[in-house]
């Protein structure tokens, strides 16, 4: 079986008050036909915004939640000490969402929600709608969370950055949180490599 370890979150009826608690994430599924079973999961991980990897045999489950960073890349340790940056074009970054959900006052029927960025729709004069489904979601308030998980992603996470390191890079997992400090692009020097120890209080780096 899956278990959901979920905390809770305030339950906000029509006119905005808080009316309740209820959990952060449930999943209420009714599976009717067959269907390949790494998908089915990759579909039940998203439920608590998670994702899922194949490592070592096994299928391993990794959420979207803050963390500490567990290492720092820089050019002393990335190949060739080069970093390759890509961001995702403003024409194409969502700033609303049509979420659909499982409402159990339409008899578990699908129906749409709609979560947007007001601001940005105003600021950039440009509606960008992305679809999603909120699988096992039978609360509008869990469908609305995940809307915004959407739609915080989309606005915020809009870069991505590239490089090739060595063996120091294997223990890193998906989902991991590192550090990124490029020289280059920042103008300034927090990492390096002891290239050799010289005496007891001198050491080599391996750059100036």
């Amino acid at each position: 079986g899956i278990i959901f370890k979920a905390t809770s979150n305030f339950l906000i009826d029509k006119v905005g008050k808080v009316a309740g608690l209820e959990p952060r994430f449930r999943a209420n599924i009714f599976l009717t036909k067959s269907t390949d079973v790494y998908k089915v999961l990759k579909d039940m991980a998203s439920v608590f915004t998670g994702m899922l990897y194949w490592l070592d045999g096994k299928i391993t489950p990794v959420q979207d939640v803050p963390g500490d960073p567990v290492y720092t890349f820089s050019k002393a340790n990335v190949i060739d000490g080069v970093f390759n940056y890509e961001s995702t074009g403003r024409k194409t970054r969502a700033n609303q969402v049509v979420v659909t959900w499982n409402d159990p006052k339409a008899n578990y029927e699908p129906v749409p929600l709609i979560v947007e960025d007001q601001e940005d729709i105003v600021k950039s004069k440009r509606l960008v709608t992305e679809n999603a489904v909120a699988m096992g979601a039978t609360s509008e308030g869990q469908a609305k969370r995940y809307g915004r998980w959407k739609l915080w992603t989309a606005q915020n996470q809009k870069e991505v950055v590239s490089f090739k390191t060595g063996l120091q890079g294997g223990f890193i997992r998906p989902g991991d949180v590192i550090n990124v400090q490029d020289r280059d692009r920042y103008g300034v020097d927090y990492s390096g490599l002891i290239k050799e120890t010289q005496s007891s209080t001198e050491i080599l780096l391996d750059r100036e």
